[in-house]
Order: structure tokens, then C-alpha cells, then sequence
């Protein structure tokens, strides 16, 4: 019989150990001149996957307002991350790019996740990685009731879209066809 009151505290418990010993360790871990707030590399990151993106789409991307949207994207750019450009066909609309410098910090950050993650998952007991990656399968499963809920996360999860992540074969599942990338 499962204790439903520990697994949902263990839950919470993994949620938050994934964020302090990979997340904030490895945006603490860059150099001092490219540290960047959780909320910065989710923007660079969503830049990143959505080229020419407005602050609209940035906004609704990471769940915030057009003014948060647009103060942050303010502060990237002053920091050289990320560029404002006109669009050609209507100058009024302003496409938001990442930078050189941006791509860069974007692959620190991402490298030093990698490696925090793989840290972690070495120091398991042998077997236990797959039980976490079928357990995690499983419970995204039965999260992912609709291809809406599914949007919406993978839209948050900031990563790169790949055909067996659990979000499009739940997708698939549920519709048919695969998610679109991201």
C-alpha cells in the first residue's frame, strides 16, 4: 500500500532537489558576468527554441506578464544576450533574438545541468535510474489527460524537442499525430 501523504512529499522533495543540485547549482557555477536568475535562462532558453519570438509570445511562453515579459528581455538585452530587431514586413513588430554571447551562456548553463544531473543519477544504486525513468514515464502518463495539459508543459519545459520524450508519445497517444517542435 502506498503512503500517498510521503510520495506526494517525496515529490515535492524531488521537484525541489532537481532545482537546488542541477537548476541553481549550475546557473550559480557560470562565470560571475553570465549568471542569470531561473527565470533569464528559461527566457534565453525559450528565445533559443522559438526564433524571432515577440514579447507576447515570450510572456504567454513563460507564464507571465507582457510587462514582467518585457523588463526581462530589457535586462537580457543590456546584458548582450538577446537582440531586439524590427520585423521586415511590418516595422512595428519587434522580433526577439538571441545573441552569440546568449547561445553561449545558454550552452554553459545547459552543459553544467547535464553534468549535475549525471552526478546525481551515478550515485544511484544500480537499477535505479530506470525504475526513476519509468516511474517519472509513468506518472507524466497519467498527468497528461489531454493534449492541452500537454502544450503547456512541454511549452515550459524549455528543452529540445525530441520524438520519444514522454510529452509527444503522450501527445500521440491522445491525438494521433505528434507534437509539433517546439
Amino acid at each position: 500500500m502506498v503512503d500517498r501523504k510521503l510520495l506526494g512529499l517525496s515529490a515535492k522533495l524531488f521537484c525541489r532537489a532537481v532545482n537546488e543540485a542541477v537548476v541553481s547549482r549550475s546557473l550559480r557555477d557560470l562565470p560571475k558576468r553570465d549568471q542569470l536568475t531561473q527565470v533569464q535562462l528559461a527566457c534565453v532558453r525559450f528565445v533559443h527554441l522559438h526564433p524571432d519570438s515577440s514579447v507576447g509570445e515570450i510572456a504567454a511562453g513563460l507564464m507571465i506578464s507582457n510587462a514582467a515579459a518585457a523588463k526581462l528581455i530589457d535586462r537580457l538585452v543590456k546584458r548582450h544576450f538577446l537582440v531586439r530587431e524590427e520585423d521586415v514586413q511590418d516595422r512595428r513588430v519587434l522580433k526577439i533574438k538571441l545573441t552569440a554571447e546568449g547561445q553561449k551562456v545558454l550552452e554553459e548553463a545547459t552543459l553544467l545541468e547535464q553534468r549535475y544531473f549525471n552526478e546525481i543519477v551515478d550515485r544511484m544504486a544500480p537499477g535505479m535510474a530506470e525504475n526513476l525513468q519509468l516511474s517519472l514515464k509513468a506518472f507524466l502518463k497519467a498527468a497528461f489527460q489531454d493534449p492541452e495539459t500537454v502544450d503547456v508543459i512541454c511549452l515550459w519545459c524549455g528543452r529540445e524537442h525530441l520524438d520519444e520524450c514522454v510529452g509527444n508519445t503522450r501527445y500521440r497517444e491522445l491525438t494521433g499525430e505528434n507534437r509539433s517542435k517546439i
